[in-house]
């Protein structure tokens, strides 16, 4: 007899065996020390910046802002499998305390997003807000959780629309509504606070007509948890092999054309080709390049202190080199790379060198803003270290991994 509560246990168990075996990759890698340097520095900088902040308009805003994006982002996850349309879309009614089980497991495991954001801004309310003290803080932390468990039971309902556009426009919507309701809040505006809640009544009541006229989209729910499976495992691949990973490509047609004049129609190019066209059109390595590129040059930019400065442009290349891994393992699971006639230590060298042409673009790009700057000594010191860790960081480093 089908048990809805049973199949939860089992999934859940499949699913927490799934973390426990790529979390402990992550945890003992070189990523969690980076991350801790920067959250480390960026605490002591925030730290300052809060004290000389006088005008309480902006951060008020900011404050408005986070909270309202951290209620209304509520990523689900159901757990179900393709399979799933047909042997279990038939027993739709039974499966209530399965996704009963689902909705309790999302909301506790995204607590620690509210957890982060309550530690972050803390220090910004109290010191914009010294007469309101830690008790309406507390208060406000309980609107948080409140309002972060209704805004997912919406997300809930809403998957029961195919329309994606109609689900994107929602959730647009409602952020917007959370952010004033919390902008007037933080304010003490509570008669503005009314009439924003009778406009989130309205909103809700759309959303209890979608679920009295729809039943469960079962190929959106499946579509949903794909897609949040394939994110974990892009994630993971920047610190581990993951063949499970889902390969998705964009056609970017004029950065196509470039690399297909620029590389040469040989057989020692052939990795070369490969590795560029990938870079280019995987929805994962080119934006993630640039977004550290940008994250990198504004740390250097607004860091006050030389030095850290160039250690940061040093931890924002060994970030780019680090999860550029991936690349190299992207194309493991084809079978058709087995028929290219070219041995496999080709392959690892156009990987690096593929790899290190993209460490030292990034180089240069972090000496040009120093330049822009004129700071001419910090370039010349980002530019030489820049290079001297790209040999180094690839020959002690990259070719030890990839040759395992």
């Amino acid at each position: 007899m089908f048990n809805a509560k049973e199949l939860f246990q089992e999934r859940f168990k499949e699913h927490m065996k799934l973390l426990n075996r790529y979390l402990r990759y992550i945890f003992n890698g070189h990523f969690m020390i980076a991350l801790i340097f920067i959250l480390v520095t960026v605490s002591v900088y925030y730290q300052q910046m809060i004290e000389q902040i006088t005008d309480p308009l902006i951060p008020t805003i900011v404050m408005a802002v986070v909270f309202g994006i951290v209620v209304t982002y509520n990523p689900l996850q159901f757990f179900l499998k393709e399979p799933d349309k047909v042997f279990i879309i038939v027993k739709e009614r039974a499966m209530t305390p399965y996704f009963k089980r689902t909705f309790l497991y999302n909301y506790f495991f995204q607590l620690y997003i509210v957890l982060f954001t309550v530690v972050a801004i803390g220090p910004l309310y109290t010191h914009i807000y010294p007469e309101k003290g830690l008790t309406q803080y507390g208060i406000l932390i309980g609107v948080v959780l409140i309002l972060k468990a209704v805004h997912m039971w919406m997300n809930w309902y809403m998957l029961r629309s195919h329309d994606a556009f109609f689900r994107k426009q929602d959730i647009v919507l409602r952020a917007a509504i959370s952010i004033y309701f919390f902008y007037f809040l933080l304010a003490s505006s509570y008669f503005t606070i009314v009439f924003i809640m009778f406009l989130s009544i309205v909103l809700l009541r759309n959303t209890l007509t979608l679920k009295k006229q729809q039943g469960l989209a079962w190929d959106v729910l499946i579509e949903n948890d794909k897609h949040r499976l394939a994110q974990f495992y892009r994630f993971v691949s920047m610190f581990a092999e993951a063949p499970q990973i889902t390969k998705r490509m964009k056609k970017r047609r004029l950065l196509t054309n470039m690399v297909e004049k620029q590389v040469s129609f040989s057989q020692k190019k052939t990795y070369d080709y490969l590795y560029r066209l990938t870079f280019i059109r995987s929805s994962d390595y080119l934006n993630m390049y640039i977004r550290l590129i940008v994250i990198g040059t504004l740390f250097i930019l607004f860091i006050p202190n030389d030095v850290l400065k160039i250690l940061f442009g040093l931890l924002f290349i060994y970030m780019a080199i680090f999860q550029m891994v991936s690349l190299y393992y992207h194309h493991q699971t084809s079978m058709w790379l087995d028929i290219y006639p070219v041995d496999q230590q080709e392959k690892r060298n156009r990987y690096i060198a593929f790899s290190s042409n993209l460490t030292i673009a990034q180089t240069i790009l972090f000496t040009l803003v120093f330049v822009a700057m004129t700071e001419f000594q910090l370039a010349l010191i980002m530019f030489s270290l820049g290079l001297l860790f790209n040999y180094l960081f690839h020959s002690m480093y990259i070719e030890k991994r990839i040759n395992k």
